[in-house]
């Protein structure tokens, strides 16, 4: 089977995590698929991937031609979206990746987002042979409000080093990594934070994963911006409990890693971030009050626990590559 693979955000955050972990555990199954990644010049492609050199502007019409003429040169069984952008591939069968539905839940700063995403996730819905998705509550929510068929979960994993043994990072803190898009909830964390900073001013908050200057001038608020994995790992490690606040998400991957490195989790009710953490982590109400109360919690009695861990154990890129491939044979 000969697999072309949409790997243009391969260097991103995010769905580029999920690109790069799914071609290294690909190229690792036995068999003797081939696999094809199109992607930038020097793009950071694992050894045994086919690349094809194709540069397109995202979320453009010239991506979806430059990008369908591509699969179709290649001579490919099936080729994947990671992203539910999916180009005029032709007769060439499509799977394709939607991690979640946000851009139709969520307020969007760009009053377009919305209406350009419900129209290319109904397209992708309609032209896919198959649909992946990264937990139960997404595929639930595609069947019911896109109606797609096919459906399959294929959960996201977890780099290795994220592992309890490493460095851990100094201080007493409560620790953000993702985005700061509105549906994260980031101003609800830094509201919490305010109240645990008045009962325990030892304690900090650090923010990672964008450059959050807004909040960098507040009092006891870190705001490292980016950071590499290393570096996350040991903010991981050393942190009182990672915090996702979100309004919603398609897996939560940043609080899998926080329990493979050992760390606590706080996260809101969000349908997915209970399923994949389960009885791991602490779940509130994505307020401030309840927030708050859950971080003071476990500042003042935290007390190392395996949960986590075992439950981390769970998520690998083995795992999703094995799904992925298994969607693949169906769609051919």
């Amino acid at each position: 089977m000969r697999v072309g693979i949409d790997a243009r955000k391969i260097a991103d955050f995010g769905i580029g995590s999920y690109i790069r972990g799914l071609l290294g555990a690909l190229v690792e199954l036995d068999g003797d698929d081939e696999y094809v990644a199109f992607a930038p010049a020097g793009a950071p492609l694992p050894a045994g991937i086919e690349h094809v050199v194709v540069d397109a502007p995202h979320y453009s019409l010239r991506e979806l031609v430059v990008m369908g003429r591509a699969a179709r040169r290649a001579r490919l069984d099936v080729f994947h979206a990671p992203h539910y952008v999916v180009p005029f591939t032709g007769a060439v069968p499509v799977v394709v990746t939607i991690h979640d539905l946000i851009h139709l839940h969520q307020p969007q700063r760009n009053p377009f987002a919305r209406l350009y995403a419900g129209a290319m996730l109904r397209r992708a819905v309609g032209k896919a042979r198959a649909v992946l998705t990264v937990s139960e509550s997404v595929r639930e929510e595609l069947e019911r409000e896109l109606g797609a068929k096919k459906v399959f979960v294929t959960p996201n994993g977890i780099d290795p080093l994220f592992t309890a043994d490493g460095p851990r990072a100094e201080g007493r803190y409560f620790l953000y990594a993702g985005n700061d898009k509105p549906h994260k909830n980031v101003s609800a964390l830094v509201e919490a934070f305010v109240r645990v900073r008045a009962a325990l001013p030892e304690v900090t908050l650090v923010l990672t994963g964008a450059p959050f200057a807004r909040f960098a001038e507040r009092e006891g608020i870190v705001t490292p911006g980016f950071v590499t994995n290393a570096e996350l790992a040991a903010l991981y490690r050393g942190a009182l409990a990672l915090v996702l606040p979100s309004a919603e998400e398609g897996f939560g991957l940043p609080a899998v890693e926080a329990m493979a490195c050992g760390a606590a989790v706080i996260t809101s009710r969000a349908a997915a971030l209970v399923e994949v953490t389960g009885d791991a982590a602490v779940h509130v109400a994505p307020e401030p009050d309840a927030l708050a109360a859950a971080m003071l919690d476990i500042a003042r009695e935290a007390s190392p626990s395996s949960k986590g861990r075992l439950r981390a154990a769970q998520f690998t890129w083995k795992r999703c590559a094995e799904a992925t491939r298994h969607a693949y044979r169906s769609a051919v």
